[in-house]
């Protein structure tokens, strides 16, 4: 079992506040986050089918069966997403998920790949790929044509974590894995799918992936850019309930230090502009990137937007697909600094905003992004 699949039942022992760090206690109150999101208990949990498994697809009554709990849903107007809670057995020793039909996502990782509205001829480019649960679906979707997906992660044992999942679940025939730092990335989509030639050669060298199927090992650069970039990028994972209150047992000097040192805090936002302003170059005129993140910051979220549509006068921010669906109740968006009154309606009417406190689930922040073609 990987490290970030080990899975416990859910505490219901609230959390004292006061035991966060001051440094941290300091930063909530800065940006306005209410501490008491991590007196959150007992938050829902959330699987999604491997729709490449060669077998029969867990059903509703099997989940609630193997789970041994009544309290499982069909996410509505998401196939093969379900949510669960208060269940009596471990999702690990689940038969359906130890038989690799079921993905464990998180809820914010699933909607920011459906924010993509992935086609199954696309070529897709997810710059901050790992752990890799959002690679997986994302080689789901592509699965049935001829598209691609492209990892790039700046960590090679982020990336060794990605390949074991994609061999575990047996779905990285389409995906390949790169070792590089996001904010100069800059290989194109593979030309050649298999044997079939699927756009015109680059004439640019190929770059050797990090890992990647043998039909893709070596397959030569298309002159294309990609169709679709998923920018999940690095921030302080503030949102991320459960994430924060593993260092109740790692330790909080651990979490001071990854997560409180100011020099990170300071650069943390350039390094969320750059990635996604990268993402955007490699973007064809008429496709989609996705930005999102954990946090519930504004620096990270709205005014990282705000500050792209106003550098960018080729994007146009548009409506997350699904974002009126349940199970999830939006927060409102927060006033950007970086934003005019005009973008900053924008903002409001097309972002969308998850509060722990509103939604009952962890928090994160989803934009969509398209390029103006050329003769807009």
């Amino acid at each position: 079992m990987l490290d970030h699949e080990k899975d416990t039942l859910p505490s219901v022992t609230p959390f004292d506040i006061d035991r966060l760090p001051d440094s941290f206690q300091r930063f909530l109150s800065m940006n306005g986050i209410d501490p008491t999101v991590y007196t959150i208990s007992n938050l829902p949990r959330y699987v999604r089918w491997n729709t490449q498994y060669d077998g029969t697809l867990p059903t509703l009554h099997d989940l609630r069966s193997q789970l041994d709990t009544d309290h499982v849903w069909a996410v509505p107007g998401r196939e093969g997403v379900f949510g669960f809670m208060d269940n009596k057995r471990r999702l690990f020793d689940v038969p359906a998920y130890q038989a690799r039909a079921l993905f464990g996502m998180d809820l914010s990782s699933i909607i920011a790949v459906e924010a993509l509205d992935v086609h199954p001829n696309d070529h897709i480019m997810d710059l901050c790929c790992a752990p890799g649960a959002k690679l997986c679906m994302l080689a789901n979707l592509v699965a049935p044509g001829k598209g691609t997906v492209t990892g790039v992660d700046i960590a090679t044992h982020r990336l060794a974590t990605c390949r074991a999942l994609l061999r575990k679940y047996n779905v990285g025939f389409n995906v390949r894995l790169f070792a590089a730092d996001g904010t100069t990335f800059g290989a194109h989509p593979p030309a050649r799918v298999g044997g079939d030639l699927v756009a015109p050669l680059h004439k640019e060298p190929s770059i050797m992936p990090y890992w990647a199927p043998k039909v893709l090992r070596h397959a030569q650069q298309a002159t294309t850019l990609y169709d679709k970039v998923l920018v999940d990028a690095e921030c302080t994972h503030d949102g991320s309930i459960a994430h924060i209150l593993k260092y109740e047992q790692w330790g909080w000097d651990a979490f001071e230090k990854n997560f409180m040192d100011p020099d990170r805090i300071d650069t943390i936002a350039e390094l969320q502009r750059n990635l996604l302003a990268q993402g955007w170059r490699m973007l064809k005129p008429g496709g989609v990137a996705v930005y999102s993140t954990c946090s519930l910051t504004i620096q990270q979220n709205e005014d990282i937007i705000g500050w792209f549509l106003q550098s960018h006068m080729d994007a146009t921010l548009e409506p997350v697909p699904g974002m009126d669906l349940p199970p999830v109740a939006l927060a409102p968006i927060k006033p950007s600094t970086c934003a005019t009154q005009e973008i900053q309606v924008l903002l409001n009417n097309h972002c969308l905003r998850f509060d722990p406190l509103v939604s009952r689930t962890s928090g994160f922040f989803v934009a969509r992004l398209r390029k103006k073609k050329v003769c807009d």
